[in-house]
This record gives C-alpha cells, sequence and structure tokens, in this order.
C-alpha cells in the first residue's frame, strides 16, 4: 500500500470543502461578505484594488494555519468573490489529482508557460510554479472560466478578466 503524502493531508484539511461549493473556513465565495471575513480573521495586512474588486490579504504571521498568504477578492457589493491561498506544503500534479480528479481544462501562462489546471465545476484554478509543484489555489462560485488569469507581479493570481495569451491546451 502507498503511504499517504503529507502535502495531501494538507490540501485535504485546507480546501476540500470548496471541491464541493463550500466555504473555505467559514468563508464561502458569492454569500460571505466582506464583513464577514474581517470577523473571522482580523483586520487584513493590506487592503489593495485591483479593478473594481478589493483584495483583503492576511500573511506572514496573520496568514491562516497552513497558508502563507490568502486573499479575498470581494466586488463592490462587498461580497466575496473568489479566494486565493498559497500553501506551505508542497503539493505536486499527482496530490491535486488525487484530491480533484483529472483537470477537465488545462491550459498555461503565455508569458510563463506555466500549467494552470481548471476544475469549474468545482470552481478550482490551481496555478504551478516553475518547479512543478502548486504555487497558489484559487475558488471561486463554481463557474466556468474561459482561461485562467495568471499569477500577477505581487506572486498572487490577478482578480477578473482571463490572462492576456493565455492559452487552452487539450486535456
Amino acid at each position: 500500500m502507498r503511504p499517504v503524502h503529507p502535502a495531501l493531508l494538507v490540501l485535504v484539511a485546507l480546501v476540500p470543502a470548496l471541491a464541493v461549493a463550500r466555504p473555505w473556513q467559514g468563508i464561502q465565495p458569492g454569500a460571505s461578505t466582506q464583513r464577514d471575513v474581517v470577523e473571522r480573521f482580523g483586520e487584513p495586512v493590506t487592503r489593495a484594488k485591483r479593478g473594481a474588486r478589493t483584495v483583503l490579504a492576511y500573511h506572514g504571521e496573520h496568514a491562516p494555519a497552513g497558508t502563507r498568504q490568502a486573499q479575498f477578492h470581494v466586488d463592490p457589493a462587498g461580497v466575496v468573490q473568489e479566494i486565493t491561498i498559497f500553501l506551505t506544503a508542497q503539493l505536486d500534479a499527482e496530490t491535486v489529482e488525487g484530491t480533484y480528479g483529472k483537470p477537465p481544462q488545462r491550459t498555461f501562462l503565455e508569458d510563463t508557460f506555466q500549467k494552470v489546471w481548471l476544475y469549474p465545476a468545482a470552481g478550482v484554478t490551481v496555478y504551478f510554479g516553475k518547479d512543478g509543484n502548486v504555487e497558489a489555489l484559487t475558488f471561486s462560485q463554481g463557474k466556468a472560466r474561459p482561461a485562467a488569469s495568471g499569477p500577477s507581479a505581487g506572486g498572487a493570481p490577478a482578480a477578473g478578466a482571463a490572462a492576456p495569451g493565455a492559452t487552452q491546451a487539450a486535456r
């Protein structure tokens, strides 16, 4: 019998609820509000505007357990539309497939050729780093997305429209 990869345990502990459209640590995209986030995690370390959205970021010692950073993308009405987490444990593609199955959509970031896996029904997008391990996970309401909106210059997946030049790859 194959031993359980420690990173899989972290992934299962952190994200399985969102794979079935449930809240992540009590916050649900499309239903929870900015106030809910602040009540749950306290005041964010940073607040930044990305287009019409506000991003509440928790990092360093303020990051939720098992993450080095968590971002909550809030629309102008104050509703959380997306959650992006950067895990402390290294996850590989095999571990992600073991949790979510084969990705129904694959793409890559044109400028870096880093792979991105999309699970539209679950609202999960997985961004891989150049080393082949997961760099970030983004959770939304489970709507289909035309293409990934890759990590921004600040190291965080950008909110909003798809990255220009993101290329769809065959499964």
